[in-house]
């Protein structure tokens, strides 16, 4: 398979810090962003400048012979052997035409998103090891519609070859461009259909090890859901917190009464992943998810989906929108999560709807426990008395776990 020619959807901070290392590599990268984009027009013109937090500055100029920045609109017949894609994931749909048009079926897409992604029942191999009765509801609806409504996505690019991928490297865009990676960033990659390894297995280890010798450790795994779960976990524990409150990492674990929360949400995901298959001996521990959200670098950090409320934004909700779809379909009772998912599904419309306002619904009061909607929320034409008192019932659920009393997980 030829690696010289690359193709990266999304040239934001994750499509940077991957199409950098690749540059790097001397291989020809292709960035390609959404058209109209002011920022797409601004990296045509400029290229794209990251910082390391190893105190390396590293461009990749418009003018390299071996980079090529373009927009969807763009006409380009080029298939490519290797696309990286690199939009949030709610942004996939309207992308994926333009990844199968540039593709072919045994074309290697990377899909470096969040959360739970699109090809999750993808694989008469995963579901194999599934309960019989849980497999069945699956083969009547192999999609979750907060990922992939009607399953456009999937039917666009099941035929591809699929490479899961999980990105550790918290990073952000300042407002003159300038990609900030706060600590030495991580990538796990690994095949959604494991029969394919033999004949793709030289092309991404080949991959694997450029990556890493140019500043993006990069390894395969062959168990790349439970990669995806233990990140997600992780997710959960910090980003929708952060989102619905406007909190850095930093403020959310110093409050007892957000951790106790953040307890209970991982003891509800870990009762989802364990009934899709995820061995309960690879999930994170309480201890392990707060050792990785407590390292440098990420205690001062405003992850992704509040970095995106904050910019009026779509952010990645179905960050807890798939799971709670999921522990539905299964016919598990997670609460906190399905008040959590409730909450920032009315955040997200608040923050795009409250240009002049903090885009932050939530506040925890630190010495009582309480969880409180800010009074600019309802002083907004977003909410009104019927919307008040839905959202009440959802932070009492919150209330309980934060206030440390008995709510967990149990199968409907």
């Amino acid at each position: 398979m030829n690696t010289k020619s690359i193709l990266i959807v999304g040239a934001g901070s994750v499509g940077s810090l991957i199409g950098a290392s690749l540059v790097k590599a001397n291989l020809t990268v292709t960035f390609v962003g959404r058209s109209q984009s002011n920022y797409t027009k601004k990296i045509k013109q400029a290229g794209i400048t990251l910082s390391y937090p190893w105190g390396e500055k590293y461009r990749i100029l418009p003018n390299n012979p071996q980079v090529r920045f373009v927009d969807t609109e763009e006409e380009q017949k080029e298939i490519f052997d290797i696309i990286i894609v690199a939009v949030k994931s709610n942004n996939l749909a309207a992308v994926a035409p333009y990844i199968r048009d540039h593709s072919h079926k045994n074309s290697l897409i990377f899909h470096a998103q969040n959360g739970i992604p699109y090809w999750w029942f993808a694989g008469n191999n995963y579901l194999a090891c599934l309960d019989a009765n849980l497999v069945r509801q699956i083969k009547s609806r192999n999609y979750l519609n907060a990922i992939d409504p009607g399953g456009k996505i999937l039917k666009l690019l099941g035929d591809r070859t699929l490479v899961g991928c999980v990105v550790k490297a918290p990073c952000g865009k300042t407002k003159q461009g300038l990609i900030e990676v706060k600590k030495p960033p991580k990538m796990l990659v690994g095949l959604v259909n494991a029969q394919q390894y033999c004949f793709q297995k030289p092309t991404i280890h080949y991959l694997c090890s450029l990556l890493s010798n140019h500043g993006l450790t990069t390894s395969y795994t062959e168990k790349i859901r439970t990669e995806v779960c233990q990140k997600l976990a992780i997710n959960l524990a910090t980003n929708v917190l952060a989102a619905l409150t406007g909190c850095a990492i930093a403020e959310l674990t110093a409050n007892p009464h957000v951790n106790n929360l953040i307890a209970t949400i991982l003891a509800e995901i870990k009762q989802v992943f364990v009934t899709y298959g995820i061995e309960r001996s690879n999930l994170p521990s309480e201890e392990k998810v707060y050792d990785y959200i407590t390292e440098p670098g990420s205690q001062k950090h405003l992850p992704s989906l509040a970095q995106d409320f904050a910019c009026r934004q779509l952010g990645e909700i179905n960050l807890i929108t798939a799971p709670v779809e999921m522990a539905e379909i299964a016919g598990i009772n997670t609460p906190i999560m399905a008040s959590l998912a409730k909450l920032l599904q009315f955040a997200q419309t608040y923050a795009l709807n409250t240009p002049n306002s903090k885009f932050n619904i939530l506040t925890f009061e630190h010495h009582s426990g309480y969880c409180l909607l800010n009074n600019a929320v309802y002083q907004s034409h977003v909410l009104d008395r019927y919307k008040i008192s839905e959202l009440v019932a959802h932070l009492i659920q919150i209330n309980i776990a934060a206030r440390n009393l008995n709510c967990q997980p149990s199968v409907a």
